[in-house]
């Protein structure tokens, strides 16, 4: 683990071995939620990687892939 500071806008720093371990790029999405009490960072997958990632297990699936992006938090390039 690391330690980081938040500075007065609220904003912290992801230590470099950290965002190394995590392969974070710089302007990649990161969803922030609250669970027991604790933050969770989470990176968001490129579009791409979520596609690789699917391939072959959502076949005769009802749900649509647009659905399934949300679910999972995937955000299109062309919707930021």
């Amino acid at each position: 683990m690391g330690k980081t500071y938040m500075d007065r806008r609220g904003r912290l720093v992801i230590p470099k071995e950290l965002r190394e371990k995590l392969d974070l790029k710089p302007e990649q999405g990161v969803s922030i939620e609250i669970r027991d009490g604790e933050i969770v960072l989470k990176p968001v997958l490129k579009v791409e990687e979520f596609a690789a990632e699917l391939r072959g297990c959502v076949h005769g699936s009802r749900i649509k892939p647009g659905e399934l992006k949300e679910i999972w938090g995937v955000e299109h390039a062309h919707h930021h």
